[in-house]
């Protein structure tokens, strides 16, 4: 295996542990608002740390909401006495797309045996892992979903989940793109200023029947926050009316909230 095999293998075998990790949190019951994963690799042409980005399983099924019009069938499923394998089947109903994702999870998990020293690792062994089916299908359904997602959508959504927890974003500030090896990336959008957003009462007086669609909603969000249009189709992960797949009252729900949030 070369260095680049290798150190691949080493990324995904890093987010499927991280996504495990997400599985097993909801299980337990815990809410879970990670939605980006952030990772150092070696790059090996310039063998420097390099930053990787990408939806983890929680952020995948929410940017697969927020797109809307993409379902999930039944999935498929094999079992034998070593592991599962499952398939999972995902379909852009609007776009008239389908493509598979597919999960071999082995039924054992290895388990890291402790010395004495805290942290230290002195040898491992297999055990029964009694989650291996959820794992698997979260996993297959995750591989299904990022399929059904386009790039530059995935982009968009990755750089707001990015700000909002106060990271650095991939892209640039203000409206130029920046490229990575060629790749185009979409531009930022620009946050309406604190003085420009009215009270709380003022977004509370829309109603659904006001916001029949996304030229009422463009008007709206000018008069709540001076929101441009095209950067309030940022905020919601599309780069233009024609890419909305959600209507348009939602998105107003979701800009109210982040905007003009009830005060604790």
């Amino acid at each position: 295996m070369d260095e680049l095999t290798a150190g691949m293998v080493a990324q995904i075998h890093e987010i499927e542990q991280k996504d495990e990790n997400q599985v097993m949190a909801e299980l337990a019951g815990e809410t879970v608002e990670e939605y980006v994963y952030e990772i150092m690799v070696k790059d090996p042409k310039t063998h420097q740390k390099v930053r990787k980005v990408k939806l983890s399983w929680v952020g995948t099924r929410e940017v697969a909401r927020n797109r809307g019009n993409i379902v999930l069938d039944m999935p498929d499923v094999v079992e034998n006495d070593e592991s599962w394998r499952i398939v999972s089947r995902a379909t852009d109903l609007l776009r008239n797309f389908t493509v598979f994702g597919g999960c071999h999870q082995l039924k054992q998990m290895k388990v890291n045996d402790y010395g004495q020293a805290p942290g230290e690792i002195i040898g491992s062994h297999y055990e029964t892992d009694d989650y291996a089916f959820q794992k698997g299908l979260s996993k297959a359904q995750r591989n299904a979903l990022s399929l059904c997602i386009p790039g530059e959508y995935a982009a968009r959504m990755i750089d707001r989940y990015l700000r909002a927890s106060g990271k650095n974003p991939l892209l640039t500030h203000g409206s130029k793109a920046i490229t990575t090896r060629g790749q185009k990336q979409p531009p930022r959008s620009v946050s309406p200023k604190q003085a420009d957003i009215k009270p709380r009462e003022e977004w509370d007086k829309i109603t659904q029947e006001m916001v029949p669609d996304y030229p009422h909603l463009e008007t709206i969000l000018w008069n709540l926050c001076k929101l441009q249009p095209k950067d309030m189709y940022v905020e919601l992960g599309g780069g233009s009316r024609n890419e909305m797949t959600v209507a348009a009252w939602p998105s107003f729900i979701t800009l109210k909230e982040r905007y003009s949030p009830i005060q604790a």
